[in-house]
């Protein structure tokens, strides 16, 4: 495969993991009907427990939890391809962080969807989702503070600073107890939307590129850096 289309390919699996996630997060919120669920108080993970309980002082039941689940596991397997497609665009210490912290994250996110977090095994639920928000969002930062020197935009570059900070900071928040927790959820959703958000931006500034590269340039093989730095 040439540098541009693992790039392609790693693009599309970022785009495709973060596509798939909130669909199947939209899905099974959509399947509460007693009681519905409120996206302002209930946690995401909430929406992984099949049983009928009140956990964490929420009345959680999810019908369809399996489909949260899968949505949790694939967006592990999704992140880490697209990562390492992708780590091509890095260079030194860049790359290993990248590709590192995105390995981080996808354990973390595949431990959520393995084991909920009402589950006997509930620690390994948390120990995942503390992996996936932190390593996720670090992912983005690595990626935000090389991103001009790999050939990306510089708009990216910013956002890719923004968007992790922002969500770390909102995590920090339901973390340190300061939320009310009829909010919970929502400081929850700032951590991992973020990272959401994020995998969109890359695969859009990276295919972006891409086009741009071809559009000015005869050879169409040399990768976005090399194009860059060539001309």
């Amino acid at each position: 495969m040439t540098v541009s289309g693992r790039c392609s390919a790693g693009a599309l699996a970022f785009i495709v993991g973060a596509l798939q996630y909130v669909t199947l997060e939209a899905v099974a919120a959509a399947a509460w009907i007693e009681p519905r669920y409120d996206h302002a108080a209930n946690y995401i993970s909430d929406l992984g427990v099949p049983d009928a309980q009140i956990y964490g002082g929420r009345d959680v039941y999810s019908p369809l939890a399996w489909v949260m689940n899968t949505g949790f596991v694939l967006e592990g397997v999704f992140f880490v391809l697209g990562a390492v497609l992708l780590a091509v665009l890095f260079r030194g210490v860049s790359r290993w962080l990248f590709v590192g912290f995105a390995v981080l994250h996808g354990v973390g996110i595949v431990l959520v969807g393995l084991f909920n977090e009402a589950a006997d095994a509930g620690p390994l639920h948390l120990i995942g989702a503390l992996l996936a928000i932190v390593f996720g969002n670090l992912t983005a930062l690595v990626a935000g503070v090389a991103a001009v020197r790999a050939g990306l935009p510089r708009w990216f570059s910013v956002a890719s600073v923004v968007l992790p900070v922002v969500g770390l900071l909102s995590e920090g928040v339901l973390l340190a107890g300061l939320s009310d927790v009829r909010f919970d959820g929502l400081w929850e959703r700032g951590g991992v939307y973020s990272v959401t958000v994020w995998q969109l931006l890359i695969g859009v500034a990276v295919l972006a590129t891409l086009r741009a590269a071809r559009a000015s340039s005869p050879d169409r093989g040399r990768p976005v850096t090399h194009a860059r730095r060539r001309t």
